[in-house]
C-alpha cells in the first residue's frame, strides 16, 4: 500500500516595507521635515545647561534665562544637547519656567536665522564648549635656534654653581 501525502508549502509574501537596512534609516527624513515657526506664547531658545531628568536651562531670544522641561511626547524620542536651538512654550502663570515643544537641527537653525526668525544678536554654535582653541598655550613649529640651547645651559650651570658654602658633608664619609 502506497500512501502519498502531499504537503503544501506557502512561501512568505513579499516584504514591501524593506528589511533591516530600511528600518535602520527610518528616522532619517530630517531634511524633509517642515520647520515649525513660533506662534503667540512661544519663543526660540538655546540650551545652556542640561540638568538631567528632562530639565534644562535655556536662554530665550527675549534675553531671559528660564528653566525648561521637555514635554512628554518628546521624552525618549528626541535628544536635546547643550547649545541646541529649541522652541519653547512660555507658561502664563510662571514666567521663569517653560516647556520644550520642538528641537531644531543645525541646518534648520541656520535656515531660521536666514529667514530673520531669530535675531542677529542671538548666537548659534559659535560658543561650543568642545571647540575651545584659546587655552593660553602657543606652539612654535619652527626649528629651534642654537641660542635657545645656550640660554638653557647657562641657566642650569648657574643653578649648580658652588657658592663656596661648606655643607659639612664629606664625600669620602659616604
Amino acid at each position: 500500500m502506497n500512501i502519498i501525502s502531499s504537503y503544501t508549502f506557502f512561501m512568505p509574501g513579499k516584504n514591501t516595507k524593506g528589511g533591516k537596512k530600511h528600518k535602520r534609516n527610518k528616522n532619517y527624513s530630517s531634511e524633509n521635515k517642515s520647520l515649525r515657526l513660533k506662534e503667540e506664547g512661544q519663543e526660540y531658545a538655546k540650551v545652556t545647561r542640561c540638568k538631567g531628568n528632562c530639565r534644562f536651562d535655556v536662554v530665550c531670544c527675549d534675553g531671559k534665562t528660564r528653566a525648561a522641561i521637555l514635554c512628554g511626547t518628546m521624552r525618549k524620542r528626541k535628544f536635546i544637547n547643550q547649545g541646541q536651538l529649541v522652541l519653547v512654550s512660555i507658561r502664563d502663570w510662571q514666567d521663569d519656567v517653560c516647556d520644550i515643544i520642538d528641537s531644531y537641527e543645525e541646518s534648520h537653525a541656520k535656515r531660521l536665522k536666514a529667514e530673520k526668525e531669530i535675531p542677529e544678536s542671538f548666537r548659534l554654535g559659535e560658543d561650543n564648549p568642545y571647540n575651545i582653541d584659546d587655552d593660553g598655550i602657543e606652539f612654535d613649529m619652527g626649528m629651534p635656534d642654537d641660542s635657545d640651547d645656550d640660554e638653557v645651559k647657562e641657566a642650569v650651570e648657574e643653578e649648580f654653581v658652588d657658592d663656596g658654602i661648606d655643607d659639612g658633608i664629606d664625600i669620602e664619609d659616604i
